[in-house]
């Protein structure tokens, strides 16, 4: 689902008066109703938020933008997420909860933490396409979690690197300004490098009952927001076989004319064709890399009647045609069992 909350604004609007320019207009080419501007209970979508936090780095020149917003906003997390972290009984505690409920804050953002012997990984990744193309979005992000951790250690903490997938934007000194440690570039991964028993140390705010009942929260709220998001996604799951997957179909099989299923889902911040496409990347990187089915196979599965329909979107998806996604991230059964014909 392509959406986020309206606080991934907050400040944004108070940035770029100082340099001059006007929130309105900036959002207005994205149809963004300046209402969902820091409200956390409106939604828009994530993909536009990408597009208007490029667009506006490049329109006032400062090509530290998404540093600079992450930097007024803190962590940018509040209400029952932010309680959520905040009384964990450590900092790994904290970030595993909010990985856990990251999706009511925005379903479009993926967080996630690797322990190893010498060191902890927490990396970075969101659902669209060639993020090396959006690195305001994924700058603030990064930068966010290093914020993230000095929150629930009440004091500042430094990585000890961070890991980018695009090209510098702006003077290593800005990044080791906002970062505080060295910052590589052209990297496999976007990730921040932090000692293994920075998760051990405990949140300064830690608070048992509360956590508790903040998780109790969390847990039926996300039950409840994603039941009309699992709903359409089981009946997509049911027609992507027969070719026959789209919003007319679906909405049939809700009993609902076209336009009232789409308002709906608009109204969770959803938009179905997004939504679709997400659905079929992430079932296509799970069958190439988890599955012997061939590449015409998976594309009849998604519901493509042509494998070079397929094979263009997943270019698209994952800058890479299927068999070099197989090659790179598939098993040992995946890559074995490749068809001939692939």
């Amino acid at each position: 689902m392509d959406s986020i909350r309206g606080t991934a604004f907050l400040q944004f609007g108070e940035l770029l008066s100082e340099e001059g320019a006007s929130l309105r207009e900036h959002l207005a080419p994205h149809r963004v109703d300046p209402e969902v501007v820091g409200n956390f209970d409106r939604k828009l979508s994530y993909r536009s938020l990408a597009q208007i936090f490029e667009g506006s780095a490049h329109a006032v020149r400062m090509p530290e933008l998404g540093m600079e917003l992450a930097a007024r906003q803190g962590s940018s997390l509040l209400g029952p997420l932010q309680h959520l972290a905040h009384s964990a009984p450590t900092v790994g505690d904290g970030l595993v909860s909010v990985l856990r409920y990251m999706h009511i804050y925005s379903p479009s953002i993926h967080y996630r933490l690797e322990r190893r012997p010498n060191r902890a990984l927490l990396y970075f990744d969101n659902v669209l396409p060639r993020t090396e193309e959006i690195p305001q979005i994924v700058e603030k992000s990064v930068l966010q979690g290093k914020l993230l951790i000095s929150e629930l250690l009440g004091a500042s903490f430094r990585p000890r690197t961070v890991l980018l997938r695009h090209q510098p934007q702006a003077a290593p000194e800005v990044y080791r300004r906002y970062f505080g440690c060295q910052v590589l570039f052209g990297q496999d991964h976007n990730a921040l490098s932090l000692p293994p028993e920075t998760l051990l140390r405990s949140c300064v705010q830690h608070d048992p009952a509360l956590h508790a009942i903040t998780r109790f929260y969390l847990e039926a709220s996300s039950k409840a927001e994603n039941d009309l998001q699992a709903k359409v996604e089981q009946h997509i799951q049911a027609l992507l076989p027969r070719s026959r997957c789209n919003l007319q179909q679906v909405a049939r099989s809700f009993g609902l004319h076209p336009r009232t299923l789409q308002r709906r889902l608009a109204g969770d911040g959803i938009d179905f064709e997004g939504y679709l496409e997400q659905i079929r990347r992430r079932q296509a990187e799970q069958m190439l890399c988890n599955t012997s089915l061939s590449v015409s196979q998976i594309a009849r599965e998604l519901g493509y009647c042509h494998t070079a329909s397929f094979c263009r979107a997943h270019l698209r998806w994952f800058d890479m045609p299927p068999l070099e996604l197989r090659r790179l991230r598939g098993n040992a059964v995946s890559r074995a069992a490749a068809a001939p014909e692939d």
